[in-house]
C-alpha cells in the first residue's frame, strides 16, 4: 500500500462526515418546521483490498462511505394553536393532499390546513386535503375526493315533534265545560282564548319547511279528579289551512284529554281529535286512505250550509254522486270533472251564473279503481268548531241546581234545536220530550183501543194540531162516554172527589185514603154520596143518585172510619175501595158526602175534553183553551158511541232527536245521563251529565205539574273533528297533528307535527318516561319544552371530531356534518420521497397508499386545534455533531499526517 492509499481513506472521512454532518444540521434547521421528521445518517466501511502479510493474505479498508440516510417517523410532540382546522395524527398515517386539478397525490403529516377563498380546505401550499363526502348518519360515501366546503349555510328544518312536561295542578278546578268551544278568532284581535277559560298554558315555537318560526300554543284545562283536556292552537293569521281560512276557527288545531292516576299522579292514556274544518267526516273504501285526500276550497261562498253525507263512487272512469242521498243544501250538486285522481264538484249552481265552475275540488294521491268510494260532510263556517249545548233552560228544581258536564262533545256532529227531557216525579224516571219528532215518527200518539165494537182505533182518525202540548208519556189514557158526553175515565184518584161535605163536629178531622184505585172503566162521573153513621146499629149506610154501585165495608168500619167500595155498575170493571178516618168517633147521624168528578192523568192534570159532537172528541192537554188533539172516532164507524163506551190511547214523546236517533237517556233524581251516539255500557256512555246540588222531588204523593223537572236545549254539532287513532301512533309513537303555514294547494305544504307529553304509545299502552306530565298537588308549570326543526343559519364554525369527521356549526345552532378526512398509511414510510414542503411521494419501495379514516385499521386519530411538532431532539443532535467533529478533525489529522510522511520520503531525495 502507498501513503496515496492513506490518504485516500482519510480523505473519505472527511468527506463522507462532512455529509453526516449536513444531515445533522438539517435537523436542527427543521427543529420548528410543522411534522418534520428527522434523518439519521448510517455509515459502511469500503474499498478492501487485498495485503500479504506473513500470515497470509489480509484486507485493508481503504475508508468509509455513508450507508443510508433515513427518516425516523416517530411522533413529533403536539402543540395547541386556535385554529379548529390544524390538525394533527396521533399515530400512524398521512393526509392526502392534491393539487388543485391535479391527479397527482401526495402524503403530510403537517396538518396546516386552512380554507380558501373557494372553500377548499388546503395546506400553506395550496394543496388541497382528501376525503369523503358523507351521508345524512355521517358515514363516508364515495370514492376519496377533494374537500370543499359548499355548505356555507344551514337548511331549514320544518318541525316534525314537539315536546311539552308539564305538571298540571290536581287540586284545580275545571274552568270551561268543553276547552275547545271557548276559542274564537276575531281578525284584529290578539286573544283568541280567554284567560278565565283554562288552567294553564305552554308555548312552544315550531318551524315550517322554509325555517319560518310560529308559536303553537297548548291549552289546559280540568274536566275531572284524574282527567284533563287540552287544544293545540296556533297564531291564526299564520294558519293556512284551506278548509278553515275565514273562519273563527282559524288557528285551532287539535284537541284531547289525558287521564291520570288517582294514586300516582303519572299519565293512564291520552287522546287526540284533529280539527279538519269545512269539509268533516271523510271516510273512504278503496286505493285512498283518508290521508290520501286533499280537498281544496274554490268558492267558500258556495258552502255556507251544512249537508251530512254527499257520497260518490269511481266506475272504472268517472267518479259519479249517490244522488239519492244528496243533503237537501246541496240537491242540485254535480260533478263537472273527474279523473282516477281529480275531482271537480259544483255544489250550488246558482252561485256560479250558471257556468260550470268548480266550488270544492279533491285531489286522491293514488290511482283510483273501480268500486272505490268517498263520502264527506261539509260543515257551516258559523261556529265551526263548537260542539256544545246552547240555549239551556232549566225548568222545575233543576233551575239553579244543575251542573253540566259534556263528557265527550266528539259525539255532536249534527245541530239539533228544542231537545227536551223531562223528570216525572211519580215514576222517578228521565224521559225524551219531543212531541214534535214523535209525531213525524207517527209514535206520538199510539195503541188506540175500544171496548165498542162500532168505535174506530186506526190511525187515521187522529189530528194532532199542536203536538207540543203532548209532552209526559202516559200509557192508557181512557175516556169513557155516559151517553151524553165524554168524560176521562182513570183510575180513581184525590183529585176526582169534589164538593166534599160533612156533618161532622169542627174539631173532628177527617182524612181520605185510596186502598183499591179500581181499573179504568170503573168510575165515571157521579152525583152525590152520603154516608150516614147509625149508633142503633153501629153500622153505616151509603145512597148515590148515581148509577154506581157504593158499598160499605163493614168489617172496616166503625164510629172512627168509614170504607166503602164505589164501582160502575155498567161496566165489569174492578171496584175502588177507598176510606175515610175520623179524629173521634162520629156521633148518630152525623154523615160524609162527596161527589166524583174524573179528572185526567196526574201528567196532564190541566187536560180538558173538548167535544163538538159524540164522534168527535177534542183534547186541550195543557189547558190553554185551544185544542191540541181530536179523534175522530166514528170515521170506520156506523154507530155514534153508546153509554159506557170507552177508547183510550198512549201518548208518547219519549223520542230521541231525529239527529241522534240513537241516543239514550238514564238517570235518576241525583242526575240525567245521556249517551248520543248509542254507545250504552262503553266507556264513553255518558257524553252528557246534568248533575243536581239538590235531588229532584220523587214519589206517588208529588204532583207533575208542578214538580217535574224539564232541561230544553239546542245542540251545536259539527262534523270537523276526526278522532286521531292510535294506529295513527304506531309509527313514531305519539298522536300527530296537522299545521300549514305556507297554504300551498291541496294540502301540499302541510306539515304532521307529533306530540310528545312524555308518555309513547308501544302498541298496546301509553309507556311514560323518566320525565313526563304528571298531575301533582303543585302548581301548574312547564318541566321541559323543545322541539325538533330550526331556521336557516350560517355557518360560524368548523370542528373536527378524532375520526376525521369535519362537521359545520351554525347560527341557527344545528351542527351539520359536511365531510370525512381520509389518512393514508404505507407498507414501507422509508421508502416515501421526500418532495419538500412537508410532501411526500408514494415509490414502489413504499407500497401503494392504504386509505381509510381515522382511528381504523391501525391508523392513528386526529387531534384538532393541535399541530405535530418536528421530532428533532436538539441533545441527541449535539451529541451527534460532537462525534461527527471527533471523526472530522481525526480524519482531518491522517491527511495532515500522511502529508508530513510525503514530505519526509520527498526530502529524502534532496
Amino acid at each position: 500500500m502507498s501513503l496515496t492509499s492513506s490518504l485516500y481513506t482519510g480523505t473519505s472521512g472527511l468527506s463522507n462526515t462532512s455529509k453526516s454532518l449536513t444531515v445533522t444540521s438539517n435537523n436542527i434547521a427543521n427543529i420548528n418546521t410543522v411534522a418534520f421528521k428527522k434523518s439519521t445518517t448510517t455509515f459502511a466501511d469500503t474499498l478492501y483490498q487485498t495485503v500479504g502479510t506473513q500470515a497470509g493474505a489480509a484486507q485493508v479498508g481503504l475508508g468509509m462511505s455513508v450507508a443510508d440516510v433515513s427518516e425516523v417517523f416517530t411522533d413529533g410532540s403536539l402543540e395547541s394553536t386556535s385554529n379548529s382546522t390544524d390538525l394533527a395524527i396521533g399515530g400512524d398515517g398521512f393526509f392526502v393532499v392534491s393539487q388543485a386539478g391535479s391527479d397527482e397525490t401526495y402524503y403530510t403529516r403537517a396538518g396546516e390546513f386552512s380554507f380558501d377563498e373557494t372553500g377548499a380546505l388546503v395546506t400553506s401550499a395550496g394543496y388541497i386535503l382528501q376525503g369523503w363526502e358523507v351521508d345524512d348518519d355521517g358515514d363516508a360515501v364515495g370514492a376519496v375526493t377533494d374537500l370543499i366546503l359548499t355548505a356555507f349555510t344551514s337548511s331549514p328544518e320544518e318541525t316534525e315533534e314537539m315536546t311539552i312536561v308539564a305538571n298540571l295542578d290536581s287540586d284545580a278546578d275545571s274552568n270551561s265545560v268543553v276547552l275547545s268551544n271557548v276559542y274564537e278568532y276575531e281578525e284584529g284581535e290578539d286573544t283568541t282564548v280567554a284567560s278565565d277559560t283554562y288552567e294553564y298554558q305552554s308555548v312552544v315555537t315550531v318551524y315550517d319547511s322554509l325555517g319560518s318560526a310560529h308559536e303553537v300554543t297548548v291549552y289546559y284545562d280540568k274536566i275531572s279528579d284524574t282527567d284533563w283536556e287540552y287544544i293545540i292552537v296556533s297564531d291564526a293569521d299564520e294558519d293556512n289551512r284551506s278548509l278553515v281560512e275565514d273562519t273563527t276557527s282559524q288557528g285551532l288545531l287539535a284537541r284531547g284529554t289525558i287521564e291520570f292516576s288517582e294514586s300516582s299522579g303519572e299519565i293512564v292514556s291520552m287522546t287526540m281529535e284533529e280539527f279538519t274544518g269545512r269539509v268533516g267526516n271523510v271516510l273512504t273504501t278503496g286505493s285512498n286512505s283518508v290521508d290520501d285526500i286533499n280537498f281544496e276550497i274554490e268558492d267558500s261562498e258556495a258552502m255556507l250550509l251544512d249537508g251530512y253525507g254527499i257520497e260518490m263512487a269511481f266506475d272504472g272512469d268517472n267518479w259519479v254522486l249517490d244522488t239519492t242521498t244528496l243533503p237537501d243544501a246541496y240537491a242540485d250538486a254535480e260533478i263537472i270533472y273527474s279523473d282516477d285522481q281529480n275531482i271537480y264538484i259544483m255544489l250550488d249552481p246558482t252561485s256560479s251564473g250558471g257556468e260550470e265552475e268548480a266550488d270544492l275540488k279533491i285531489q286522491l294521491d293514488q290511482d283510483s279503481v273501480a268500486g272505490d268510494t268517498i263520502s264527506f260532510d261539509i260543515n257551516d263556517t258559523t261556529d265551526l268548531h263548537i260542539q256544545d249545548l246552547e240555549s239551556v233552560v232549566y225548568t222545575g228544581d233543576a233551575a239553579s241546581n244543575t251542573t253540566l258536564e259534556i263528557n265527550d262533545p266528539s259525539v255532536m256532529t249534527q245541530d239539533a234545536e228544542d231537545v227536551s227531557i223531562l223528570w216525572n216525579p211519580l215514576t222517578e224516571t228521565w224521559q225524551w220530550s219531543n212531541p214534535e219528532e214523535a209525531e213525524e215518527a207517527g209514535t206520538l200518539v199510539t195503541d188506540l183501543s175500544t171496548n165498542s165494537t162500532t168505535l174506530a182505533t186506526t190511525d187515521d182518525i187522529i189530528e194532532i194540531t199542536n203536538a207540543a202540548a203532548l209532552t209526559m208519556t202516559v200509557e192508557d189514557i181512557e175516556l169513557m162516554y155516559d151517553g151524553t158526553e165524554w168524560d176521562w175515565n182513570e183510575a180513581l184518584k184525590e183529585d176526582d172527589f169534589t164538593d166534599v161535605t160533612n156533618t161532622l163536629d169542627s174539631e173532628n178531622d177527617m182524612t181520605l185514603e185510596i186502598i183499591t184505585a179500581g181499573e179504568e172503566g170503573a168510575v165515571a162521573t157521579t152525583n152525590d154520596i152520603v154516608l150516614t153513621w147509625n149508633d142503633a146499629t153501629s153500622l153505616w149506610s151509603a145512597s148515590t143518585t148515581s148509577g154506581l154501585t157504593v158499598a160499605v165495608v163493614n168489617a172496616e168500619s166503625s164510629d172512627t172510619q168509614v170504607q166503602v167500595t164505589i164501582g160502575d155498575t155498567t161496566t165489569s170493571g174492578e171496584a175502588s175501595t177507598i176510606q175515610y178516618t175520623f179524629d173521634s168517633a162520629v156521633s148518630d147521624g152525623q154523615t160524609v158526602s162527596f161527589g166524583i168528578d174524573p179528572t185526567p192523568p196526574a201528567e196532564y192534570g190541566n187536560a180538558e175534553i173538548i167535544t163538538d159532537s159524540n164522534d168527535n172528541v177534542a183534547i186541550d192537554f195543557d189547558g190553554d183553551g185551544s185544542t191540541d188533539m181530536t179523534f175522530d172516532v166514528t170515521t170506520a164507524g156506523t154507530n155514534a158511541p153508546t153509554a159506557g163506551d170507552t177508547f183510550s190511547f198512549d201518548v208518547d214523546p219519549d223520542v230521541p232527536p231525529a239527529e241522534y236517533s240513537n241516543a239514550t237517556l238514564s238517570g235518576d233524581e241525583t242526575t240525567a245521563i245521556i249517551d248520543l251516539d248509542g254507545s250504552d255500557g262503553e266507556d264513553d256512555s255518558e257524553d252528557l251529565v246534568f248533575t243536581f246540588a239538590d235531588d229532584l222531588k220523587t214519589g206517588t204523593d208529588t204532583d207533575p205539574l208542578a214538580d217535574q223537572s224539564t232541561i230544553t236545549f239546542d245542540i251545536s254539532g259539527s262534523s270537523a273533528w276526526r278522532e286521531v287513532t292510535t294506529d295513527e301512533a304506531d309509527d313514531t309513537g305519539y298522536f300527530q297533528f296537522t299545521t300549514d303555514f305556507l297554504g300551498g294547494e291541496f294540502g301540499s305544504t302541510e306539515t304532521d307535527i307529533s306530540f310528545n307529553i312524555g308518555s309513547e304509545w308501544d302498541g298496546n299502552n301509553w309507556v311514560n318516561d323518566s320525565l313526563s306530565t304528571t298531575q301533582y298537588a303543585n302548581s301548574s308549570s312547564t318541566t321541559y319544552q323543545d322541539s325538533d326543526g330550526y331556521p336557516p343559519g350560517d355557518l360560524s364554525g368548523v370542528e373536527v371530531a378524532s375520526d376525521g369527521t369535519v362537521s359545520g356549526s351554525y347560527s341557527n345552532g344545528q351542527t351539520l356534518d359536511l365531510f370525512k378526512i381520509a389518512l393514508a398509511d404505507f407498507v414501507n414510510t422509508g421508502g416515501l420521497i421526500s418532495e419538500g414542503g412537508n410532501l411526500y411521494s408514494a415509490t414502489t419501495e413504499s407500497g401503494s397508499a392504504i386509505t381509510n379514516t381515522a382511528g381504523s385499521n391501525g391508523l392513528g386519530e386526529l387531534s384538532s386545534y393541535s399541530l405535530e411538532m418536528s421530532n428533532v431532539d436538539i441533545s441527541d443532535e449535539f451529541v451527534s455533531m460532537i462525534e461527527l467533529q471527533n471523526a472530522y478533525e481525526a480524519n482531518a489529522k491522517i491527511i495532515t499526517t500522511v502529508d508530513e510522511m510525503m514530505s519526509t520520503v520527498i526530502a529524502m531525495k534532496r
